[in-house]
Parts: C-alpha cells; structure tokens; sequence
C-alpha cells in the first residue's frame, strides 16, 4: 500500500513540475515577444538608443533564460531563435532596415518554440 500512496505522490510533484515548467516557458516567451514588438516600434519611431537598448535587454533576457532551461524539446530550434535575437542586436545597432525581417523571423520562431513546449497527447504517446 505505501508503495502506491508513493507513487502517487511521485506522480502528482512531477505533473506539478511539469505544469510550471510550461507556465513558465509561456510567460517568458510571452516576454520576449513583447521586446521584441518594443524593438520594432523604437526602430520604426527613429529612436534609435531605445532600440538598441531594448534588442541588447532581449538577447541577454534569451541567453539568461537558455541558461537556466533544462528540459527544451529542440534545442536546434533554440539555436536559430538566438541567432535572429543577435540579427536583432546587430541591426539594431547599425540601423539597418534589415530589423523588420530578423524581428519577424524573431516572433515567427519564438512562437513555435512556446507552441513545441506545450504537452499535448500525440506528444506524450
């Protein structure tokens, strides 16, 4: 009987973890999202230290964050969201137009991130 009660209780902190670990990633990533839209609309208000301000706060908000996850299901996928934040900080900088396409890659690839990190159950089977 205590072995069921145990795992049970076993059962029930990791279905916690879990469920934090994708509140977690959603409120992050929602985060990132939202520096990144105030990325792009310094850029488009000309105001440019602001945006380089807010695009160096957002590469060190992903690479603080890839630091501490744990459990990402693609880690490949990871890599190339931090290569588009960097093209965000490197035209952020020079001022370069190219900012719109690297911001949108940016949200299109940070948005599938938070889409793979959520449990479904053709995930789980």
């Amino acid at each position: 009987m205590n072995r069921i009660i145990m795992s049970i209780v076993i059962l029930a902190v990791m279905a916690g973890m879990c469920c934090w670990s994708v509140f977690g990633v959603i409120k992050k990533t929602d985060s990132l999202l939202e520096k990144v839209h105030t990325v792009e609309n310094a850029f488009e208000n000309d105001d440019t230290e602001k945006c380089t301000e807010i695009a160096e706060e957002l590469q060190n908000e992903w690479e603080e964050f890839m630091n501490r996850a744990i459990l990402v299901n693609d880690l490949g996928h990871a890599l190339d969201i931090t290569s588009s934040i960097a093209e965000i900080y490197s035209f952020a900088q020079a001022e370069n137009e190219e900012l719109y396409a690297a911001c949108d890659r940016a949200e299109a690839q940070i948005e599938v991130f938070k889409n793979m990190q959520l449990p479904t159950l053709w995930k789980i089977l």
